[in-house]
């Protein structure tokens, strides 16, 4: 915040852009120069939620008077659909927290605004609805867990209803989310859940804990198309379980992300199988790692998977890829090799893949490792254009 500038007439300015002209400010015939601090704004500035409905009625859920004024917030505004506003600072929901459809949570800031789960053993954010809920908005605050060492839930958990009925939400968008001390998944889609046309721009996980979890990010849902992310930044810890952390465990679904890139004790990057998925960049710089990954990336069965790039910028692996029985239709670029260190070499050949389904590694043929008696499978290596391997 600049130093001329108060917190209300902060506040004041970060919310007039969004919401300039609406009745939220006080009346439209007095000169904004000249008006008194507007009561939304004052009810941020003093710490409370605010939430703004479809006709621009607003509700301040005062945060003292209530364990839940996140899910407060979101229940005035469930019939028409509206945006909830977090105050800068911290405020505290005992959770779960179930969005409604058409609804949205906005903070000033990742490091601005915090809304922490203070209920031990509860998620985060919660998809579970009877209806499907559609077009639901995170952005712009840090969704902080109770600690590492406490029993935390998921922070973002989409989950079958209470029926064990599918929910599938659609268009759900993140636009900054900044999720810190979870001792569990950070963000896990459950069997039988297809979130569809997901949008995530800026995901970061810092200081979590996955450790004897599958990963970080666990998409177990068979299904679900077009799910994409821009950046994924990850900084775990081992401080509880004393195990790197793995990053994306997928099972299904169709997903896109542009770059990941991670640090501290982050193990295996990718363990893909059954889905579809793309990724632009793999940044590797994993500090104090508590044991070496036989592979960043393992490709099983039925998956469909093309990397673009991987640096291996510290730490060391002992391959960059490898592909397991049944695996096909790959498409895996060279890796280069920075202050890391590739222990054995960049494909490892572990099992049969799928003879029917070819993949093609863009690297030399010398690159690949290949366990057993039997040939690569599909596999071609494409170091010297249109000589393959097996």
């Amino acid at each position: 915040m600049s130093p001329g500038i108060g917190r209300r007439p902060f506040l004041a300015l970060a919310l007039a852009a969004p919401l300039a002209g609406c009745s939220l400010f006080g009346g439209d015939d007095v000169p904004t120069e000249t008006q008194a601090t507007p009561p939304a704004v004052q009810s941020l500035a003093d710490g409370h939620v605010v939430a703004v409905g479809r006709d621009f009625e607003r509700t301040t859920v005062e945060t003292a008077d209530t364990e839940t004024p996140v899910q407060d917030a979101l229940d005035a505004v469930a019939d028409s659909g509206g945006r909830v506003y977090l105050p800068p600072g911290v405020v505290t929901d005992s959770g779960p927290i179930r969005p409604h459809e058409n609804t949205g949570i906005y903070g000033f800031g990742m490091n601005v605004s915090v809304l922490e789960i203070g209920g031990r053993g509860t998620d985060g954010i919660r998809f579970d609805r009877g209806e499907r809920t559609h077009r639901v908005q995170l952005d712009g605050f840090e969704l902080r867990g109770p600690g590492v060492d406490a029993d935390t839930g998921v922070a973002v958990n989409f989950r079958p209803n209470e029926r064990d009925a599918a929910t599938d939400p659609a268009d759900f968008y993140v636009g900054r989310l900044y999720c810190r001390e979870w001792g569990n998944t950070v963000y896990r889609v459950a069997d039988g859940v297809g979130p569809f046309q997901c949008r995530h721009d800026f995901l970061r996980i810092d200081d979590c804990d996955a450790g004897d979890r599958d990963a970080l990010i666990e998409w177990h849902s068979g299904y679900g198309p077009a799910n994409w992310f821009g950046t994924v930044v990850a900084y775990p810890t081992a401080s509880a379980s004393g195990a790197d952390s793995r990053l994306l465990h997928q099972r299904g679904g169709g997903l896109s992300i542009e770059h990941i890139t991670v640090g501290s004790t982050t193990g295996r990057l990718v363990d893909t199988a059954g889905g579809r998925l793309h990724v632009g960049r793999l940044h590797y710089e994993p500090v104090g790692q508590r044991s070496v990954p036989s592979a960043l990336v393992a490709i099983g069965d039925d998956a469909v998977t093309r990397i673009d790039d991987v640096i291996v910028d510290s730490g060391a692996v002992e391959y960059v890829y490898e592909l397991t029985a049944g695996a096909g239709d790959a498409m895996l670029s060279n890796a280069t090799q920075g202050s890391g260190v590739i222990r054995e070499n960049v494909v490892h050949v572990s099992n049969r893949p799928d003879p029917d389904r070819p993949s093609f590694y863009f690297g030399p043929a010398r690159d690949v490792d290949v366990a057993g008696s039997w040939d690569t499978g599909s596999l071609r290596a494409l170091g010297a254009a249109g000589v393959g391997l097996g």
